[in-house]
């Protein structure tokens, strides 16, 4: 068992980089995934894009969790695994989108002031599996 897809997502302004934003997301996505890229409107009227990155394989998915980093893996496992899995069997990172367009990977926490990068993997499980005991053995496995 391991990962149905990822998707990673990010707003940006219309002043941002874009290019190289997408760029970051396919390659922490993996080559073969898709870019969509939505204009809308901020709360405060300014242009805005929501650019997302998807890959709907079950190995381009994992490979997308493993460019993570060891560093990265173990931080997750040490700190509260359960809190970034929701009944849909959702696994969820925030990245820093300053250090990933730098080609480097820091995980975004509640202090974090800059943009993110929101990632999203679904876990493949069946029931009577814990979710939790999925993503921590595939993140293992990884490390």
């Amino acid at each position: 068992m391991g990962l149905h897809s990822v998707s990673w997502r990010v707003n940006v302004s219309a002043l941002d980089q874009s290019e190289l934003i997408q760029d970051s997301l396919k390659w922490i996505a993996g080559e073969k995934s898709s870019i969509e890229i939505s204009k809308d409107k901020s709360f405060h009227g300014a242009e805005q894009y929501t650019i997302v990155a998807k890959n709907m394989k079950k190995k381009d998915s994992q490979k997308s969790l493993e460019r993570l980093g060891e560093d990265v893996l173990k931080e997750l496992l040490e700190n509260n695994i359960q809190l970034r899995i929701d009944e849909n069997k959702n696994f969820y990172v925030r990245l820093e989108l300053s250090e990933l367009v730098k080609g480097e990977i820091s995980l975004a926490d509640k202090n974090t002031v800059s943009s993110t990068v929101k990632g999203k993997f679904k876990i493949e499980s069946y029931p009577g599996d814990s979710t939790i005991e999925v993503i921590s053995n595939l993140i293992r496995e990884l490390i």
